[in-house]
């Protein structure tokens, strides 16, 4: 039996193969406060849809250029290094410069940091081994001018005693009750690698997670799950009962944190 993933696949790798003779690596960085989410979305605004419509502009496609990221983001969510590709039926002389114009036609709120050509063989989204993101809590003072970027968290954390139920996550699990994703759109086992909690200037605290790969509001729902057993309004007991699914039926739990404290770090690869 073939899951989502391995249909998915088959089916870019299908279209791919009319989309043009080279290939092209981008990794870019954008702001998500004004966008909808990365995917494209009929009547919203996307990440994905602006670096298109600048790709069509520049390779007089006609609206035909497609790119494949290396996942999608939510709306609100922050990118420092996503990963993208694209095909062309004509080489790309000089990348330099078509970085250059790609920058001067995108948005204020999306930056263009690299571009490579890499084989036609290359998909940004299935060699992927594991990603990287990050989570900003500001615990110090509430700040205007980054309302955006950081939650503000009124309370005292204890980090030890959030670093210990991390402990619970790490490893392969099914995360049904983390995540808002539909009961029909493949498994729910995903493996988190590593959690690191740490406090920077005695202002933030960083949270940052290393996994195969996330679902949405996963990451979002385990931080909201980590300050409500800081306040203790969940037991140890409880976070273990959702994470194991000791339920008769799906409970997704009901503790998340707001986007704009999320980023997307790194994506690796082979």
């Amino acid at each position: 039996m073939h899951t989502k993933n391995e249909e998915t696949k088959r089916k870019i790798e299908d279209i791919q193969k009319n989309l043009g003779n080279f290939n092209y690596k981008i990794v870019f960085s954008y702001d998500g406060t004004s966008f909808f989410g990365y995917q494209k979305q009929k009547e919203e605004r996307s990440v994905q849809e602006e670096i298109e419509k600048v790709l069509n502009i520049l390779l007089n496609n006609k609206n035909e250029t497609k790119i494949f990221s290396s996942g999608r983001t939510d709306k609100g969510v922050h990118a420092l290094n996503q990963v993208a590709n694209f095909f062309t039926i004509k080489k790309i002389d000089d990348l330099n410069l078509f970085k250059y114009k790609m920058n001067k036609l995108l948005p204020p709120d999306i930056y263009i940091k690299k571009i490579n050509k890499v084989p036609l063989s290359f998909s940004s989204r299935f060699p992927s081994l594991k990603k990287e993101y990050f989570y900003l809590i500001n615990i110090k003072e509430y700040d205007p001018l980054k309302r955006n970027y950081e939650l503000y968290y009124s309370r005292d954390i204890d980090i030890n005693k959030l670093k210990d139920i991390s402990k619970l996550f790490i490893g392969k699990h099914n995360f049904i009750n983390f995540t808002s994703k539909k009961e029909d759109e493949d498994n729910f086992i995903r493996t988190i690698f590593d959690i690191k909690i740490s406090k920077i200037n005695n202002k933030y605290i960083k949270i940052t997670f290393i996994g195969d790969g996330f679902m949405r509001y996963e990451i979002r729902k385990i931080i909201g799950t980590f300050l409500a057993y800081n306040e203790n309004k969940l037991t140890k007991e409880e976070i273990i009962n959702y994470l194991n699914n000791n339920f008769k039926e799906r409970k997704i739990i009901n503790y998340q944190v707001e986007a704009k404290g999320l980023y997307l770090f790194k994506v690796f690869y082979k």
